[in-house]
């Protein structure tokens, strides 16, 4: 019972820690998909005029809706960015949270250690890690967008400094956009090429939590000796570009299995909300098998096809949607 008891700061450290990464993977998420909505609504269209802007009337002088943009399309974005913003603050408040939480564990599981705040508050998952630095940075109101001539496009400011929106962005500084990004200069500084971040990661995309960590090798899908026949899901929406449109998933696949989720136990996809979120912190893809009838074949085919969870250009971190069958 003693060792037990000594364990259990352990590993209620460890949950907490997953659960961490797991929220910081959805923020990340969000963050990319405001940037995205910023630049669509920021940008020039591409016979000259106006933007769509982030909040500026849609109607004309008159009072008639604008006829230069899709007015659909604007209140869309609009509503879709406050959402984001509403959840983006949740989840920082979820994250402050869970910091405390880690801290007082850690101080807890070493009180002779002497910590200070930023190191009791560091999260570590493997190759994965989190500093108080990093998610406060994060957490910081973004300044507004500003107008880059270089590449004729309105930019957002990435959490490291460097800037979205434009290719090669994360080599760039925002404050400067002549000059290198702040983890580029800092690596040419120091003179040693080890330093520069392998995967300087822009706030929401698909790279390593902390810059300059090997992401690690995509995961290959393992069939099962016999796949489940009876399908659970219809995937009735893939986005373009998205992470199931890069696994091959398309729509009217019916879903057999995703990972261990199956008929018997997805829990109304409950069970797949809780994976996939965890799969994405881990950086891990998961084996899905569908259900795909083939174009002129009375038969139906089952593939077996791997997904890799990220954060991407859109909604959520798959970037399909499913409906019960």
């Amino acid at each position: 019972m003693a060792q037990d008891s000594a364990n259990t700061p352990t590993s209620l450290l460890s949950i907490k820690r997953k659960q961490l990464l797991s929220l910081d993977t959805q923020k990340k998420a969000l963050e990319s998909e405001a940037e995205a909505i910023v630049s669509e609504l920021t940008a020039l269209p591409p016979g000259g005029g106006q933007p769509i802007g982030i909040d500026t009337p849609l109607v004309d002088n008159e009072g008639f809706p604008r006829a230069d943009i899709d007015v659909y399309r604007a209140r869309s974005l609009r509503k879709r960015f406050h959402e984001i913003q509403t959840d983006h603050k949740e989840l920082s408040k979820k994250i402050d949270r869970g910091l405390l939480e880690i801290s007082a564990l850690t101080k807890n599981e070493q009180p002779s250690t002497p910590r200070n705040a930023s190191t009791a508050a560091t999260i570590c998952n493997g190759d994965n890690v989190i500093d108080a630095a990093e998610i406060q940075a994060r957490l910081a109101p973004k300044p507004k967008p500003k107008f880059d001539a270089k590449t004729g496009k309105w930019v957002v400011k990435n959490w490291d400094g460097s800037v979205s929106g434009v290719e090669n962005g994360e080599m760039r500084s925002f404050d400067d956009l002549n000059a290198p990004s702040p983890a580029v200069a800092s690596a040419m500084t120091l003179g040693d090429s080890s330093n520069q971040p392998d995967d300087v990661n822009d706030g929401g995309g698909s790279g390593n939590i902390h810059g300059g960590t090997q992401q690690p090798l995509p995961q290959l899908p393992q069939p099962l000796e016999e796949e489940p026949t009876t399908p659970f899901a219809l995937i009735d929406e893939v986005s373009p570009n998205s992470p199931a449109h890069e696994a091959g998933i398309l729509v009217g696949d019916l879903l057999l299995r995703f990972g261990t989720i199956t008929s018997e136990n997805h829990r109304e996809f409950r069970a797949i909300a809780e994976l996939v979120p965890q799969a994405a912190a881990e950086k891990r893809s998961i084996p899905i098998a569908v259900r795909r009838q083939q174009n002129g074949c009375e038969t139906a085919v089952v593939k077996v096809l791997s997904l890799r969870p990220r954060a991407w250009a859109g909604r959520g971190l798959l970037g399909c949607h499913i409906k019960p069958c």
